[in-house]
């Protein structure tokens, strides 16, 4: 260790925890057992003492830790704690000669902070652990691949909302709205799906997630008017069990995508059973988002709870057993369940929810969408992970070039301050900042799915930009999910829900093979360095033109490095919260040949990156 570089201030940088192993003694922790709980700091510091502040049946509890031991030029401190409830907040406090700081999962302060962003162990939560070792791959089932052409919709076969049906040939443009009407159909369905098995055990694909497959008019199937039938034009319920039976012998999970929010308007229950809907006196019923075409269920119904999730053969329950056999669900607008006007029952349904799934497949997977802030549905007792768009990917997309998608939607032509690494620090650890760290693991990382231009159709990012985020998406703690046809750069348009559901493309000759080398590149990376999976994960250095991160342990670190600096830049990354670099080797870089690290020393690294240049480094710790 360079002493003569460092100063006393240096310690502040160096200050971390999280609830990995290396900090937490147990990952599976259970209520009446104690565990250790540490914390650590360069061997360089002013520190007199450090405590653990947590609550105790709602009482500030604070105890003093114990110096623990000394190790690669850090000092580790350790306490042990009780777990004597199912929840426990706790944050650090050091204290100096003449000061004190605060340490909680976004920093160092020097004032007393709140518990908003404590660290927060969960007792006995049964997460389901095949989850954080999988590589997702989302299938919208129409565009994907067409296995039976006996299935498919025909030319004019029914109508939806005055659209008569229209088949596409493969290759062909989705229609837009006004001219489809949501009608409009290539034929791919579940057959389909397992033909290209083979295809996605070669990509490395471990686990899949199906748009959803019952019953339905429409092309997108959120308009369900049969839970109980996996729609004809996709092959029927023998398709679903003869799909399931294929991919777990191929050693692949499967998720299905469903709205128990609500049915399409043609369900039988829209007309048989009034009462499992809010149908108002002046006839007027209450809707998703307005949409007439999507009546929403009301859950003050106990039938409807009944036959959607509490019933022996509901509907959340029959496709998790056999012969189906279903390893999860994905919840369609879940933060919509249960919240109409005075009635706000979200939470209770959704825990409801939760003990019926697991008490039928305990290690069954529920990931759920949402678009915004939705920390309370993950501490560890209703959803297990979301779509994580709030934390991952409008965060990467606005820090790449792209202005946020989904407040565009609600304001036309809003402008946004020009982002920057300190904003992307700050949006990231505002939602990764308020969770279980055993919760962080099965966020639902993607760049890109059916609600949501494709990031290679973006016109405001480039293909370095695209190779940033999917060496982002590799190395953030959650579990990827691949949105078909991004590992081959398919093509599509922007401002239509067609333009990102274009049907797959199986001429190799028009994939981006650049853009497939680099999946599969990350993909076996992840799948070969557990510590991309398990491992710590800090933001080390932001700017307004850069940004570095690494996951790490106390052998190794990956650090992603990025710069949009207009004319490239210098970025020297403090290796004081990370270990002592030994070694270091360039993984991957977006510009071939570029002289990445120019200094190299056991304190720091200092790199140096063009406009808009990525780079991934491995460094092995002495």
């Amino acid at each position: 260790m360079n002493l003569e570089r460092k100063t006393i201030d240096d310690w502040k940088a160096s200050v971390f925890s999280d609830g990995s192993k290396l900090f937490v003694s147990k990952e599976a922790i259970n209520l009446k057992e104690n565990i250790d709980i540490s914390i650590r700091f360069s061997v360089v510091n002013p520190i007199k003492s450090v405590y653990l502040r947590y609550t105790r049946n709602g009482e500030e509890s604070i105890v003093q830790m114990n110096k623990d031991k000394v190790e690669h030029n850090f000092v580790y401190y350790k306490a042990q704690l009780f777990i004597n409830q199912p929840f426990i907040n706790y944050h650090f406090i050091l204290a100096t000669e003449d000061s004190c700081y605060f340490y909680n999962q976004k920093g160092l302060y020097d004032h007393i902070i709140s518990e908003e962003y404590d660290f927060k162990l969960v007792a006995g939560y049964n997460q389901p652990s095949w989850v954080k070792n999988s590589i997702f791959y989302q299938i919208f089932v129409d565009r994907f691949f067409n296995g039976d052409s006996d299935n498919d919709v025909k030319d004019d076969e029914y109508t939806l909302n005055n659209f008569k049906t229209k088949a596409l040939a493969w290759g062909e443009k989705p229609y837009d709205y006004p001219k489809g009407g949501n009608v409009d159909f290539f034929g791919g369905d579940l057959k389909g799906i397992e033909k290209k098995i083979d295809y996605l055990k070669e990509l490395g694909i471990n686990a899949v997630y199906l748009n959803p497959i019952f019953e339905a008019p429409s092309n997108h199937k959120y308009d369900c008017t049969d839970y109980f039938n996996v729609d004809k034009h996709f092959g029927g319920n023998e398709a679903l069990k003869e799909l399931t039976e294929a991919l777990h012998k191929a050693g692949i999970r499967i998720i299905l995508d469903i709205s128990i929010n609500h049915t399409g308007i043609n369900h039988p229950w829209f007309k048989e059973k009034e009462k499992y809907y809010y149908i108002y006196n002046d006839g007027s019923y209450e809707c998703w988002c307005g949409e007439k075409s999507l009546p929403v269920l009301n859950y003050n119904c106990e039938e409807v709870k009944d036959i959607m999730y509490k019933g022996k053969d509901s509907v959340l329950k029959l496709w998790l057993e056999e012969p189906y056999s279903i390893d999860g669900w994905r919840m369609d607008v879940a933060h919509n369940v249960g919240k109409v006007n005075e009635f706000q029952q979200d939470v209770s349904i959704w825990k409801e929810v939760r003990k019926e799934i697991k008490e039928t497949k305990e290690d069954a997977y529920i990931v759920s969408e949402h678009w915004t802030d939705c920390s309370k549905y993950l501490q560890g007792d209703i959803w297990d992970g979301t779509m994580n768009y709030f934390g991952f990917m409008r965060p990467v997309r606005k820090y790449l070039g792209e202005d946020d998608v989904f407040l565009g939607w609600k304001i036309k032509d809003i402008k946004f301050k020009k982002q920057s690494g300190t904003l992307f620090k700050e949006e990231v650890l505002s939602h990764y900042g308020k969770l279980p760290h055993v919760m962080k693991a099965l966020q639902f990382n993607l760049l890109g799915s059916h609600d949501i231009h494709r990031i290679n159709n973006s016109p405001s990012l480039d293909k370095k930009d695209v190779a940033a985020a999917i060496m982002m998406e590799f190395l953030f703690p959650g579990v990827p999910c691949i949105y078909y046809g991004e590992e081959v750069g398919l093509s599509g348009e922007i401002g239509t829900s067609g333009g990102c559901r274009f049907p797959m493309e199986w001429n190799e000759d028009k994939w981006n093979r650049e853009i497939r080398s680099l999946y599969k590149k990350m993909i076996s990376l992840r799948k070969t360095e557990q510590i991309l999976v398990e491992g710590s994960f800090s933001i080390l250095d932001v700017s307004e033109d850069y940004l570095s991160f690494a996951r790490f342990d106390d052998k190794k670190a990956f650090i992603f490095v990025n710069s949009q600096s207009e004319s490239g830049c210098d970025i020297e990354i403090p290796m004081n919260r990370l270990g002592e670099a030994d070694t270091i080797e360039i993984i991957e870089k977006t510009v071939p040949n570029a002289l990445i690290v120019k200094e190299f020393t056991e304190d720091y690294i200092k790199v140096h990156l063009s406009k808009k240049e990525s780079a991934l480094l491995k460094v092995v710790f002495k």
